[in-house]
């Protein structure tokens, strides 16, 4: 029994190792909960491509999580580990916890370069998962990452009653597209050795390989770029990457560049705006963008561009100038000079010559009340800018207020003598002033600071002019008289046409009031008594006079031809009669 009993014991002892060993044999065969088995074929090789799939986008993150995993099992079942290694979701999480991120966190596409590179995966699958008509959907797309450039190629939506069911199809479209990649890196490798033909060949296999191929067609566009293919040849090409994938920033970039060679604004505008919404912060093309707004005169889309751009950079100096820039352009007068203020505020340093001549051409146009002071404003920070201080010159005189806009204009004066303007405003308000003297000592000392004599003329006619005027209506010889020697006296300072006419005139007018004093003195050839001295007194007067109109309505001609010849016709007839009389009445 004894006996009996140790094998018993011994017996009962082995069955349990047994028991135990068998219990445990499953249990190692097992792998632990939510483990991944291991992907088919082995280990991968040493150039083996590796493919990242990490939590999908979504905005219920369960089902961004286990689309993702469906994805990630569905190609490790299709493909061998040597073939297409796909990186382990405990690598993807272990990686993410590292870094501070958790472990179904979906990334950006920036995190998941970044992720990528950690992993050394070569692939990388971006996604959005949402549920759609009871099923799922997902939008893929593949990235790859060579040097510093990113690049993406968008795969086909996958709609499915579940995320298996859709992974199917998921699974399906990269294995696709990969097989384009290979004569898609031989494209790569012809166009950094400039083989533009051997590239495009090369990338017509890859699109042979995959006809949806974005990545092989932009291969392509390079090939035809690089070797400077017409701006309809890169349009075409183009025009199929976007027909694939709307936000290519790559083909909207060139497509852009062939309108605008093309000349074609409004494709360019309309391929512009796509691409600066691919690429919100690029102020350059924005910048650009607007400024063909404005060429193509679409001032309201170039404005709301800009208002776009604020909202995001609120108080940008550059912004605000070009939005000031803009109105002015369109005429928007007041609106332009409300932003025009807005900006000497943000920045003094936009306060300048330019800066106030825009201003003010603005408030001629939108808001005339403001002229004087803009310019008052400009000529105190520009003291030697003329243009400024005769702004303001006007301004007062405008304002009637004389005083200070001669004031003002004598400044001018002293700044550029030989400008002919501030002259020109002092002799126009000392004229309104009624001051013929003081306009006579101002139009000396402009000829003597070396203005020129023709630009004064027409302001010395306000000299001239009263005095004319004045004698045309009382037809008195006194009056006649001082029109003569107002117009001598500015005649001597411009010598013009136009006074050389006046004195003519004056001289001639003169000399007819004498012949009719004669006409009426000798009565027919008989003098009155006494009256002989008179008639000699007035012959005199003709004779004075004579030379003077002759010279000055022969070169007064030019101004007033009509006129002046018939007066000139006139003279030798009486001359002649003042001559005869002359000689009969014996007058010394």
């Amino acid at each position: 029994m004894k006996g009996s009993g140790r094998r018993t014991a011994r017996g009962r002892s082995a069955a349990a190792i047994l028991s135990l060993l068998l219990m445990a044999m499953p249990a190692l065969a097992q792998p632990r909960v939510n483990q991944e088995p291991p992907q088919r074929g082995g280990m991968p090789k040493q150039d083996t491509p590796y493919i990242v799939i990490a939590t999908f986008r979504s905005d219920d993150r369960k089902l961004g999580v286990d689309a993702a995993d469906e994805v990630r099992k569905r190609v490790a079942s299709e493909h061998n580990a040597q073939e297409l290694f796909v990186v382990t979701k405990r690598n993807i999480e272990a990686t993410l916890s590292a870094s501070g991120y958790r472990p179904d966190s979906a990334l950006s596409a920036s995190d998941l370069y970044e992720l990528s590179k950690q992993l050394h995966g070569e692939y990388i699958l971006d996604a959005e998962a949402t549920k759609s008509g009871g099923g799922v959907r997902i939008v893929p797309r593949l990235m790859l990452k060579t040097g510093t450039t990113a690049l993406s190629q968008p795969l086909p939506v996958a709609n499915g009653k579940d995320a298996g069911d859709a992974a199917k199809m998921v699974e399906k479209s990269i294995t696709e597209a990969i097989r384009g990649i290979a004569p898609y890196k031989l494209c790569i490798a012809d166009l950094r050795a400039q083989r533009w033909a051997e590239a495009a060949k090369n990338a017509a296999a890859g699109i042979t390989a995959y006809p949806n191929s974005t990545l092989s067609r932009v291969c392509l566009l390079s090939a035809v770029t690089g070797s400077k293919g017409s701006p309809d040849s890169v349009i075409a090409v183009a025009s199929g990457i976007i027909a694939l994938d709307s936000t290519n920033s790559v083909a909207l970039s060139n497509l852009f560049d062939a309108y605008v060679t093309k000349n074609d604004a409004k494709k360019a505008l309309e391929v512009g705006a796509k691409l600066l919404a691919t690429d919100p912060n690029n102020r350059e093309l924005a910048k650009r963008l607007v400024q063909m707004y404005v060429a193509d005169n679409q001032p309201d889309n170039a404005l709301k561009l800009i208002e776009t751009l604020l909202k995001d950079n609120p108080g940008d100096v550059e912004l605000v100038n070009t939005k000031w820039k803009v109105l002015l352009a369109a005429s928007r007068w007041k609106e332009a000079m409300a932003v025009g203020e807005e900006l000497a505020k943000l920045d003094q340093a936009q306060v300048n010559v330019d800066y106030y001549n825009r201003m003010i051409g603005a408030a001629q146009k939108g808001d005339s009340a403001s002229v004087l002071r803009l310019a008052e404003a400009a000529a105190q920070k520009f003291p030697k800018e003329i243009s400024f201080i005769n702004l303001v010159t006007s301004g007062y005189v405008k304002a009637g207020q004389n005083a200070k806009a001669l004031e003002w204009a004598r400044k001018a004066s002293q700044i550029d003598p030989k400008d002919p303007t501030p002259w020109q405003f002092i002799l126009a308000i000392q004229n309104q002033m009624h001051m013929p003297d003081s306009m006579v000592a101002t139009a000396r000392d402009a000829v003597k600071a070396g203005v020129p004599k023709d630009s004064l003329s027409a302001s010395l006619l306000g000299v001239i002019g009263p005095a004319i005027n004045d004698a045309q209506r009382t037809k008195e010889r006194s009056a006649w008289e001082t029109a003569l020697k107002t117009a001598l006296v500015v005649d001597e300072i411009v010598g013009t046409a136009q006074t050389k006419y006046f004195v003519g005139v004056s001289a001639y007018s003169i000399m007819g009031d004498a012949a009719q004093n004669v006409q009426k003195l000798y009565n027919s050839g008989r003098p009155a008594k006494g009256d002989t001295p008179k008639i000699c007194d007035e012959i005199k007067v003709i004779d004075d006079n004579s030379a003077v109109a002759a010279t000055n309505l022969q070169a007064g001609g030019r101004f007033e031809p009509k006129i002046a010849g018939e007066l000139l016709s006139n003279l030798p007839a009486i001359t002649q009669f003042a001559s005869q009389l002359k000689t009969a009445l014996k007058c010394k």
